[in-house]
């Protein structure tokens, strides 16, 4: 879990500093949204989580939802292909060719619903 939840800190940091207003943080992961989720009402034991709860408080709108690694293929293809690589960041300006067809599937399953 610790993983994970130093996985979406890191992303927070990076959104927040480039001014994001809103965040859709999506895992396969049904713990770490459980966590964060009753965090949010409860204090939260681990300092990481306390972390993130504060960005995400910064950052304004956000919402977290757990969605199986076979109904969001796009983020699944997309860390795969950032593995290993050794850029903080990595930007895509269009949708890479061979994800294409995979991005029509995870749109059909609602996978980048924000509301």
């Amino acid at each position: 879990l610790e993983a994970e939840f130093l996985e979406i800190l890191d992303s927070l940091v990076l959104l927040q500093r480039s001014s994001f207003d809103r965040v859709l943080i999506q895992t396969d992961n049904l713990e770490v949204v459980k966590i964060i989720q009753e965090s949010q009402l409860a204090s939260a034991n681990s300092v990481l989580v306390r972390r993130i709860l504060q960005l995400l408080k910064l950052i304004g709108y956000w919402r977290i939802r757990h969605v199986p690694r076979e109904e969001n293929r796009v983020a699944d293809s997309l860390a795969k292909m950032a593995f290993g690589k050794k850029e903080d960041i990595r930007v895509f300006e269009e949708v890479p060719k061979e994800l294409s067809h995979l991005l029509e599937f995870d749109i059909d399953k609602n996978a980048f619903d924000l509301y």
